[in-house]
């Protein structure tokens, strides 16, 4: 058995079982869905800006496969305000353009994840199967299974 160990906890855990048959290779990168937990997602980085690049990459595919949904959800008043350069944007931080703020995820891919994660170590077979030693772990969830 493959495992990832986290420097900080997820529900009171830091230590999670995997295995090969637990991971998926994505357009983004590899996602690993832990043995006894269903509904939550491991996302698997090589580094931040790796992290970072996913989640622009995952928020312009999603721009341009649905452009209406992408509507819906960063807001027409924000995007109105883009065309004429004015900061504007959904999140934390506002910006003058669309661009701009997908360029924000390069710096901060934890507004997108539910929870960031440094990983402090990987079993070799793993980090094997994968290709790379990851180091960075983002979570999205729907419920905790005990």
């Amino acid at each position: 058995m493959s495992f990832i160990k986290l420097d900080g906890k997820i529900k009171d855990q830091s230590f999670f079982i995997v295995s090969a048959d637990d991971c998926s290779e994505t357009s983004h990168g590899f996602i690993v869905e832990p043995r006894g937990h269903e509904y939550i997602t491991f996302y698997l980085f090589e580094t931040w800006e790796e992290a970072g690049q996913h989640v622009r990459d995952y928020w312009k595919d999603f721009i341009e496969s649905d452009p209406d949904e992408a509507v819906h959800m960063l807001g027409a008043e924000n995007l109105i305000q883009w065309a004429l350069g004015r900061p504007a944007g959904p999140g934390t931080s506002k910006v003058r353009s669309l661009e701009e703020w997908l360029d924000l995820h390069r710096d901060a891919p934890g507004e997108h994840f539910e929870e960031m994660h440094e990983i402090n170590a990987v079993s070799e077979d793993l980090e094997e199967f994968l290709g790379f030693k990851p180091t960075v772990l983002g979570l999205m969830w729907g419920r905790w299974e005990d």
